[in-house]
This record gives structure tokens, sequence and C-alpha cells, in this order.
């Protein structure tokens, strides 16, 4: 009887233990299998990560990274209710914009309390329970938010990068059946680690591309305030010559003038003397012509140094060009020149000195007719430019020929004083009209090709400068 009992007592222990053995191996199927669901979830988290961070590289403006988070969070986080991104603003004040929320609505004072709060914090945090509870009565009190959604777990995160906080990450959940858990905590930081960096990297490219229209601008302002510093200094140059030009002629104007004309007087009162058949009247003749020569050569020097100073008085521009050419009728057809003159109707007329615009048009017909010694065309056409943004309205004569045109190396040099290509030119004839045409505030342009022939063109203004 004894051992019957001691049987079935071992026989019921070892049920016991069975089934004490049995609920052991469901605890742990349900530990593996919540194991296993969380090893899943996790998977998924950091596949979702993966793909926010891809799609967040590719990001072109704020709005677009903002917008993105948002609606991945909802993915990210299975609960959510809200979420919202909110950044600094750019006025420099220190406060936070929404930028982003999911559904799109106007906050609650609560969740801008919450912002502020996550900005401020050094880590992502998790708000639910008692401590949530606590805040949202303060905030209903003090700021009541009548039909506004009450979250019951909130996570809250900085949008930080480096040692800057920029603004706040925020995921609510409405649902009393599920709240966010600590383990949430590292993800949602990451999410918001990550936006950082697709907004700083949008910044940067930001700040690179502003930095290179900068750049370009100030290559702009150098390449144009190097080109008005040349002008400038050609300028200076050009004056430095002008005016060491201006004191030779002095000088030998003054020197070679009285000697010059003595010697004149002199072969004149010699021929008086001569028999009309004089041999000698031949040497005479040439003495006389390179002396009248060299009289023209001081002349024109001084005439450079001291231009006449005439009154400025109303000139009609056609009616000048039409005397200058006919006082060089007889030269141009002698050397087969054929003239064309295009002179354009009702040119307004303008203030200037006549008798110094006249001998500019002769040096320049002239230079033409000796640039076609087997004889050609001249052209002269006059025309009036309409004023633009960047220059007045001015008169433009071009003077245009047919001949051997100008070597390249030649042009940078045609208004120095002394430059000449001429055997027995002195150098002085287009340096002292450019001259002229800048005392009357206007340009001469040339446009020539070797064999094709040369264009000057010369624009005046139809107002002359008050300094003059």
């Amino acid at each position: 009887m004894i051992e019957r009992e001691d049987t079935v007592a071992y026989i019921a222990r070892l049920e016991r233990e069975l089934q004490a053995a049995r609920d052991r191996i469901a605890a742990l199927e349900r530990e593996a299998d919540i194991h296993t669901r969380y090893a899943r979830q996790l998977d998924q988290r950091l596949t979702s990560l993966l793909s926010i961070s891809a799609a967040l590289l590719i990001g072109r403006d704020i709005e677009h990274v903002v917008s993105l988070v948002v609606q991945q969070a909802t993915n990210l986080f299975p609960g959510t209710s809200a979420a919202y991104i909110y950044l600094l603003d750019s006025d420099g004040e220190g406060r936070i914009q929404l930028k982003a929320a999911v559904p799109e609505h106007e906050p609650s004072v609560l969740i801008s309390t919450l912002a502020e709060m996550a900005s401020k914090a050094p880590r992502a945090m998790l708000l639910n329970g008692p401590e949530l509870e606590q805040l949202i009565q303060y905030e209903t009190h003090r700021v009541p938010n009548e039909g506004c959604v009450v979250p019951q777990s909130v996570l809250l995160a900085p949008l930080r990068i480096e040692n800057q906080r920029l603004g706040a990450l925020i995921v609510c959940s409405d649902q009393f059946y599920h709240s966010f858990l600590p383990r949430d905590l590292p993800f949602v930081q990451a999410l918001a680690d990550l936006t950082m960096i697709a907004i700083d990297e949008i910044l940067q490219r930001q700040r690179a591309a502003a930095l290179q229209r900068d750049l370009v601008h100030t290559q702009s302002l150098r390449a144009e305030a190097e080109a008005r510093l040349n002008a400038a200094q050609a300028q200076l140059l050009q004056s430095a010559k002008l005016a060491a030009v201006g004191e030779l002629a002095a000088s030998v104007a003054h020197e070679i003038n009285n000697p010059l004309y003595a010697a004149r007087n002199s072969l004149y009162l010699v021929e008086q003397d001569l028999p009309p058949d004089a041999p000698q009247r031949t040497f005479l003749t040439i003495a006389q012509q390179e002396l009248g020569r060299i009289a023209r050569i001081i002349t024109r020097m001084r005439d450079f140094y001291r231009p006449s100073r005439g009154e400025l008085s109303s000139t009609n521009i056609n009616a000048l060009l039409r005397e200058t050419l006919e006082l060089v009728t007889t030269h141009l057809r002698h050397n087969h020149v054929v003239v064309h003159a295009h002179l354009a109707n009702d040119l307004p007329v303008i203030t200037a000195h006549a008798d110094q615009l006249r001998q500019v048009f002769l040096n320049v017909i002239l230079n033409a007719c000796d640039a076609m010694p087997n004889g050609g065309e001249l052209t002269v056409k006059s025309s009036l430019i309409a004023a633009r943004p960047e220059s007045p309205a001015a008169l433009a004569i071009a003077i245009s020929d047919t001949g051997v045109g100008i070597a390249p190396e030649h042009l940078p040099h045609l208004f120095e004083p002394f430059y000449t290509t001429k055997p027995h030119g002195t150098g002085l004839g287009l340096a002292i009209s450019a001259h002229i045409v800048t005392q009357h505030g206007g340009r001469i342009l040339v446009d020539s090709q070797p064999g094709e022939g040369t264009t000057f063109t010369i624009l005046l203004p139809l107002e002359v400068p008050k300094a003059e």
C-alpha cells in the first residue's frame, strides 16, 4: 500500500515538473518570438534608415528634405499619429518655426513647447505617462487648446550638426494601447541626425554657389578695373607724350622760326636779282620748297601744342565735309580717286570748332589718298547714332578707302606723336586729329585689313563737354 502511494506521488511530481518544463518552453518560445519580431523590426528600421539616407542625399532643397522625413517617420515608428519638424528661423533671433508636418495642420501650443524643449535637449527624449500628463495639464491650463488631439506618447530629438542645434523632430502617438519605447530613441535620433546632415549639405551647396557667384562677379569687376586701369595708364602715357611734344614744339618753333624766315627772305632776295633764265633758279626753287616744308612742319607742331582756340559755333557737319572734299577735289582727281559721299539728311547741328574739325577731316582724307597710290575709291558717310544706356547720342563720320590697309602691328600706334610709316611723314597728322576729336568729347576709331582698305570713324557728341 505504501509503495503504491509513493508511485502515485512520484508520477504527480513528474507531471508537475513536465508541466513546468512545458511552461518554460512556452515562455522561451514567446521570448524567442519577441526577439524574432524585434530583430525583424530592427532590420526593417535599419533598412528604412538606409533608404531615407539615400533619398536625403539627392535632396535639392530643404522643403523636400523635411517633407520626406516627416512622411518616413510615420513608417519608421508604427503607431505614429503625427510628425513635425521645426527649424531655427533665419532672422538670427533664435526662434524656431514649423517647416513640415504630417498630417498638415496647425500644431497646438503644446507641440510648439515640445519643439522648444527638444531643440535645447542634448539627446533624444521619450515622454509618456505622468511626465507627459503633467506637461499637458500645464500647457492646457496656460493656453486652452480646445479641439486639439492630445498625444499619449512623444519622441523628441534635437536636429544637431557638430555642436549646433538647429531645430527639432517630434513624433507623436495618440493611441492608448501603443506607446513608444526607450528602444525607439536611437532610431529617432538617427533620423534627426540624417535630416540635419542633409539640410547642412544643402546649405553648404547654397553657400558654395553664392561664393562662386561672388567670385565670378569679383573677377568680372577686377577685369573691368584692370581694363580701366590699363586705359587710364595708356591715356596718361599719351598725355605725357603730348606734353613732351608740346614742350618740344614750343622750343623748336621758337628757335627755328626766326632763322628759317631769315633764310627764306634771303633766298627770295637772291631770286629777285637773278635773270629769268639763270640755271641757279632750279636750285633756289628746291631750297625754297624744302624751307617751306620745314615751315609747315613747324606750324603743325605749334598747332599741336597750342591748337586754334576759335570760338565755338553751330556747325553743320555735312556742309563741313562737302567743303573739305571741294578743297581736295583736284588732288583726288590727280591721284585717280573716285569719291562717294553718303551724307545723312537732317543731321542736327552741333556746337564745335569748325576749323579744327575741317583739319581732322582733311588729315584723314589725305591719308586715305596716300594709301591709294594707284587710285581707288574714297567713301565718306555721315549718320546719327541714337542714344543708348551706355552712351549718349552722337554723329558718326566714316571715311573709307580701298587702299593698301594698315598692318596690325601699326594699329596701336597710329595716334602716337611722331609715329609714321611714310618716308616723308612727320607722324603728327593723326595725333593732332585725335587730340582735336578728344577735345570735342568724341572718339576716333580705326578698322583696317591689309590689302582691303581702311575706315576711320569719328564719333562726335551732340553736345560739346562742359569742360571745353
